[in-house]
């Protein structure tokens, strides 16, 4: 919920800034933006002045605890003490304050307080002069006049780490992007960029990605204007979340972070949201709705899954990596160097540089890997090995976890294999041209076809059986030869002693 509490007394609501406050903003944004663009300064933002003391507790009862950009006032409860309390809590809050003032190019003057209370009556006695109407109930509600963030302790706590995480991401977004937008972003863009910050699950965001979807097939989509009044019109509160969260999306990932931030700045000056557009896309806002519609099909078929704030955290990627899913990971880092491109986070640009040159490095292993694969099973084993001296090259490059060892030693052995069989045939040829060399060629010959039959190698064994029968052939001939010499060596023999004389001849 967006709207405006007074630190010092959580039951009056400041309504806003007065006429004098915002012409001296218009004033000194117009002219840091004059500057920007003369070269004589960076581009605007809302800097936070050093020593700026934290906002003081909404009332007595309360303790407080401090992180870097949070203030934690806890109420006098039995749930949790506010040190427990910040240290559950505050890594998320100040990872999401990180993303968020990166993201939307803003620095708060102050620390953000987070107030705790003990039950769910305290807190809407806190909030009740607050008349601003949230699209998304999450438990955390966020007030941009006092700068604070109030929550009900007990349904806090019983809420997941997810979605209790959620709920400070939604509420911070709420905080920052009043503050970058000069409080004049209207309702349904707001609403929008608060949800599209979630860390949001699976199941949920199907969902909107289905109702978006339906209401565009029924024709019962809200317009743009309607999305963005002030008073929320009277339609299923569903759908109006689900199409703010579409509405955002196409602007974050058609035109750029980079485009919504300027977005953001104009509207600082110039209230009319449809005129900050303009200025801003260079169209008007009737034709960006248009695109939108043009483009739902698309968003409604799978375009619901991309979210480019997701891509702050490079952890995923990373664990991706480090499981050897390469181009899974290189798709996680190009929606995050596209985001921190848009952002000028030059050092997280090199880091993301160096991980993209690891997914190439592996991505390019395991195509040879493939290929080796492929000439393996054409029998090609020369080149199976020249592939796997290549893809052994790449993965030097590479984390000694993500090296496939058992299966490049495998198809080590198989190209070897096969070549020691080629060059055991080749041998086996020659040896039979040596009538005393047969039986060794005739072993080498048997060897080398088995190794084939065990690859499935059925050209390169019957190969080794034409060696064996031809072996087999010529050593019968010889066998042939010998016994019909030996035959007739025996008639010779045996016409000799039928032809010959007694020894001694006598003459009486």
């Amino acid at each position: 919920m967006a709207g405006r509490i007074n630190p010092a007394n959580p039951t009056k609501t400041r309504r806003g800034r007065s006429t004098a406050d915002r012409a001296a903003l218009s004033s000194a944004a117009l002219l840091i933006a004059l500057a920007a663009l003369l070269g004589l300064a960076p581009a605007p933002t809302l800097a936070a002045p050093p020593g700026q003391p934290p906002p003081p507790p909404p009332a007595s009862g309360f303790t407080v605890q401090e992180t870097a950009h949070f203030v934690f006032f806890g109420q006098s409860s039995g749930q949790t003490d506010v040190v427990a309390f910040a240290g559950t809590y505050g890594p998320a809050a100040e990872q999401a304050f990180t993303e968020l003032a990166a993201l939307f190019n803003v620095q708060p003057p102050t620390k953000i307080a987070i107030y705790a209370y003990a039950d769910d009556q305290s807190l809407q006695r806190a909030i009740q002069g607050i008349d601003a109407v949230e699209l998304t109930r999450v438990g955390a509600i966020a007030d941009p006049g006092s700068l604070s963030i109030s929550l009900a302790l007990p349904t806090f706590l019983a809420r997941s780490p997810r979605e209790a995480e959620n709920a400070i991401r939604h509420a911070t977004a709420h905080l920052l992007v009043g503050l970058a937008a000069g409080h004049n972003l209207p309702r349904g863009f707001e609403e929008g960029i608060a949800q599209y910050v979630e860390r949001l699950p699976t199941p949920r965001l199907a969902r909107i990605g289905a109702t978006v979807q339906g209401a565009n097939q029924r024709g019962a989509l809200l317009s743009w204007s309607d999305l963005n009044r002030s008073q929320p019109p009277s339609a299923d509160a569903e759908l109006m979340r689900a199409e703010s969260y579409a509405v955002v999306a196409f602007l974050l990932d058609q035109y750029t972070v980079r485009s919504f931030r300027d977005f953001l700045a104009a509207l600082r000056t110039e209230p009319d949201w449809r005129l900050a557009m303009r200025a801003t896309y260079n169209r008007s806002a009737g034709e960006i709705e248009t695109q939108w519609k043009d483009n739902l099909p698309r968003w409604g078929a799978g375009g619901w899954k991309e979210n480019l704030v997701a891509a702050f955290d490079l952890q995923p990627a990373r664990d991706l990596l480090a499981g050897a899913n390469y181009a899974a990971a290189k798709a996680a880092l190009d929606r995050s160097q596209r985001l921190y491109a848009d952002l000028g986070d030059r050092e997280r640009l090199a880091e993301i540089e160096a991980l993209l040159l690891q997914c190439d490095t592996g991505i390019q292993a395991e195509a040879l890997m493939t290929q080796a694969q492929e000439a393996l099973e054409l029998h090609t084993y020369d080149r199976a090995q020249i592939l796997l001296t290549q893809a052994r090259t790449q993965y030097a490059q590479l984390p000694p976890e993500q090296h496939p060892t058992g299966l490049l030693e495998a198809y080590d052995r198989l190209a070897a294999s096969g070549l020691q069989a080629i060059n055991s045939l080749d041998r086996a040829q020659q040896l039979s041209r040596r009538w005393r060399d047969y039986p060794d060629a005739r072993s080498a010959a048997l060897g080398a076809g088995s190794t084939f039959a065990a690859l499935g190698d059925e050209e390169m064994t019957a190969r080794a059986q034409a060696v064996l029968h031809d072996l087999d052939v010529r050593q019968r001939r010889l066998v042939l030869l010998l016994a019909a010499l030996a035959c007739l060596t025996a008639a010779w023999l045996a016409l000799w002693l039928w032809a010959r004389g007694p020894a001694e001849v006598k003459w009486s």
